[in-house]
């Protein structure tokens, strides 16, 4: 790739958070049109990183450079104003102001004093339109799927004209198709000489956009490569520490023949339709298919938070009605869900608090609870998932993306499930507490938890399901057993080419 101008440069930078040194000596240069992949384990200094050059944070010790000249931000407008823009995986948007103002907060038209309220919203239009998504400007932003205020906050961040754009976490909450639209804009920027730095544990989209992988590990730079010329497995061996072989365990050996789930026709409304499945005793049962396709209904019904309009829902062979997320409890059901913040976490409370809601009564007695127990309930908790936090106590609004989901882990197992329902449960995780969960995932399974997973990452439902089902429009359209399943099988299927030949029942 032909090298292009140096847009801006940090030297040899520092941050030190008390005498704890989250990054050390740490150089990088953004050149025009260049897409850099910045890639780590959670809390190897990524974001750190990227807030001192977007006047974020100041850096301890070391120089920034934009256009050859050093600069010292008293603030993250202050670098916006010369171009520098971040789009932050913790999402920023008022809910109470339409996506349109969101869009253009800071950088509204005026007349005197006054806002041009049709103007920033045909502004705001037109700025989605250039990142390829169609979205009401006039929605108010508290209205919005997760997936919508991601693309609202890279029209927000691509509003000021940027010439470094940041990105953390940019898919996370995108489907495939919406992923495909962001790399077309990242790649459109990158022809018009805009940078493009990219923080992403998700390979396939460090492989789709980006020109130089960037590793950092424990703050300090490790290496450095043109994508071309690297392997995924390479890049991950540098962010862990040692070589990477597979990132999946080998699939179980628990058969007990015994059938704990069984759905015989189950609806919900329209969004499922007709599904029939069973999960054995042990087994991890995948379910892809495209997004939005009733995958979601239908995790959530088999958890309480919706309900089933009509046909059978069995545990052990006896019907049950699962009416409330309390209801699944009783029957031993844990539920990892798909926005851990919004649903998995009480996000002002500390970790001890959050692993100990559900199992308060193993360490009271007669509604007194004792101390000592729920120190040791906690601890052996943190042990056994590998949390990294530096007290029990610490608020898990703190805590890195990886360890708050081991987190979401640690309070459902405490709860000795008999049946465990995973929704995206690597979102936004790096790569290290993916592999930490994958085998927790397996050994759940081995000890005889029926695990039904749903995830929108194809590889991780090949590598860790030992069976598939996939949907489309509602119904399953196919079912793949072990080696079987092939990303080539799961996109027809996911397409709806060889749906199964059956008729639906009417819901």
């Amino acid at each position: 790739m032909q090298q292009g101008r140096v847009i801006v440069e940090g030297r040899n930078l520092v941050r030190k958070f008390n005498d704890n040194v989250v990054l050390n000596n740490v150089s990088i240069t953004c050149r025009e049109g260049e897409a850099i992949a910045l890639v780590g384990e959670n809390g190897a200094g990524k974001t750190t990183l990227m807030n001192i050059i977007s006047g974020g944070l100041k850096p301890t010790s070391g120089q920034i450079f934009v256009d050859g000249e050093e600069v010292k931000f008293s603030s993250s407008l202050h670098a916006r104003s010369l171009g520098i823009a971040f789009v932050h995986q913790e999402l920023s948007l008022l809910d109470e102001m339409t996506v349109g103002e969101n869009i253009m907060m800071s950088i509204e038209p005026r007349k005197g004093i006054f806002l041009r309220q049709k103007e920033i919203h045909s502004k705001a239009e037109v700025i989605l339109r250039d990142i390829g998504f169609d979205i009401d400007v006039n929605r108010m932003a508290g209205d919005l799927t997760p997936a919508e205020r991601q693309i609202v906050e890279i029209a927000k961040a691509y509003s000021s004209s940027p010439r470094l754009m940041i990105f953390d976490e940019p898919t996370s909450s995108l489907n495939q198709a919406e992923s495909e639209r962001l790399f077309a804009f990242i790649s459109r920027i990158k022809a018009q000489g805009v940078s493009v730095i990219m923080i992403s544990h998700r390979m396939d989209d460090i492989f789709a956009t980006c020109d130089t992988a960037f590793v950092l590990k424990d703050g300090e730079f490790v290496f450095s490569s043109p994508v071309a010329d690297t392997t995924s497995d390479e890049l991950i061996s540098k962010m862990v520490g040692r070589e990477f072989k597979t990132a999946y365990p080998p699939r179980g050996t628990y058969d007990s023949g015994r059938i704990r789930i069984s759905l015989r026709n189950v609806c919900v409304g329209d969004a499922v339709r007709d599904v029939s499945l069973d999960v054995p005793e042990g087994r991890i049962i995948g379910i892809g298919g495209l997004e939005g396709q009733g995958q979601r209904e239908l995790c959530r019904a088999l958890f309480g938070i919706e309900r089933f309009s009509s046909g059978d829902y069995l545990i052990d062979g006896q019907t049950v009605r699962i009416t409330s997320p309390h209801s699944a409890i009783r029957q031993s059901i844990a539920f990892v869900p798909d926005d851990r913040k919004a649903e998995g976490l009480v996000l002002p409370l500390s970790v001890e608090e959050n692993i100990s809601t559900l199992v308060l009564d193993k360490v009271s007695r007669f509604g007194v609870i004792s101390r000592s127990r729920l120190d040791d309930e906690v601890a052996q908790g943190i042990q056994e998932l590998n949390i990294k936090v530096q007290d029990p106590q610490q608020l898990v609004m703190y805590l890195s993306g990886g360890n708050q989901q081991k987190v979401v882990f640690s309070k459902w197992i405490k709860t000795d499930p008999k049946i465990l329902y995973l929704h995206e449960p690597t979102r936004g995780v790096d790569v290290q507490s993916k592999l930490e969960i994958y085998s927790l995932v397996r050994s759940l399974a081995e000890k005889g938890v029926s695990v039904v997973l749903f995830t929108s990452d194809m590889l991780e439902l090949i590598g860790l399901s030992d069976e598939i089902y996939v949907m489309y429009e509602g119904r399953i359209s196919g079912h793949l057993k072990g080696d079987d399943a092939t990303e080539e099988k799961l996109m027809r299927f996911s397409a709806g080419v060889n749906e199964l030949d059956k008729e639906a029942v009417e819901c």
